[in-house]
């Protein structure tokens, strides 16, 4: 197999980069994930344990959520004039999109896979990786060279806090989603109400930042409207930049994407070891 210019590819497929104190390791067989990112040869990314009634593959590494993000409810929304129905995979909705449980295709540029039969209207997504010194940049393309079709994309990192190496963030949003007991958003109020936070947000004021004990610091940029983030879970935290809301193909709050319109979203992780001065949640 040939990696992506810069990458060098293992036995098992896996993509590795290092520039400088940093490096990153890619499963395209796994999601297209991004499982690792050491800085000084300390790992940044982890996962949780899973729920019994939860798909595995979502809580763990980083990976692309895309043609939806979050739950979609009942997996039912309108396009076209048409009601559309998608499988379900967490109770009665449909969960976190369908590629993060798909094999990508590796090639020159980064990472590419097609949607499959789950998704009525074709597309594919494309993700690229640039690795410097002190950031990475991935950035995901959700594309229809032959049709419209709505399109929400996000990122899904899962980050490390442990015994060993214990972390905490920063998140300022502006307004919080109120959802039912399902999960679903039926209202948004302002603020970012009650923690601990498993929730969906909007109008952050500045972007998310998280501090490892000994460092480093990690600032989160993106050009995202809506975040979700899950402090919940054991060992990890997710913190989660969206290019529009959960359960947003059934609001209508999405982009049309078709032919020589791709949604385009990105997410630069940025960091240094200082860890002074900065307020911490």
């Amino acid at each position: 197999m040939i990696g992506p210019v810069g990458f060098a590819v293992g036995a098992d497929g896996v993509l590795a980069k290092r520039v400088g104190r940093a490096a990153i390791l890619i499963d395209p067989a796994r999601g297209g994930r991004l499982f690792s990112l050491t800085v000084d040869g300390v790992e940044l990314l982890g996962g949780s344990t899973p729920p019994p009634d939860a798909p595995p593959e979502i809580f763990r590494g980083s990976f692309v959520m895309a043609p939806f993000v979050g739950r979609t409810a009942f997996g039912e929304f309108d396009f076209d004039g048409t009601t559309w129905k998608l499988p379900t995979n967490f109770g009665p909705h449909a969960m976190h999109c369908f590629v993060f449980d798909r094999p990508w295709r590796v090639d020159a540029e980064g990472l590419v896979v097609d949607f499959d039969e789950r998704w009525p209207f074709g597309g594919y997504v494309r993700q690229r990786f640039e690795l410097t010194d002190n950031s990475l940049t991935i950035t995901a393309e959700v594309c229809n060279d032959e049709r419209d079709m709505p399109a929400i994309v996000g990122f899904h990192p899962w980050f490390r806090t442990d015994d060993d190496r214990a972390a905490s963030f920063t998140f300022d949003p502006g307004a919080h989603y109120v959802c039912n007991d399902q999960g679903i958003p039926i209202a948004v109020e302002a603020g970012g109400g009650q923690r601990p936070w498993d929730d969906s947000f909007t109008e952050a004021t500045e972007n998310p930042t998280i501090t490892w004990a000994g460092g480093p610091h990690l600032a989160i940029e993106s050009e995202c409207t809506h975040w979700i983030v899950c402090e919940t879970m054991p060992n990890a935290f997710c913190i989660e930049p969206l290019s529009g809301p959960v359960n947003g193909l059934a609001t209508g709050d999405y982009t049309t994407v078709g032919p020589g319109r791709p949604l385009v979203l990105s997410m630069k992780l940025q960091w240094n070891l200082s860890t002074n001065n900065r307020k911490e949640s």
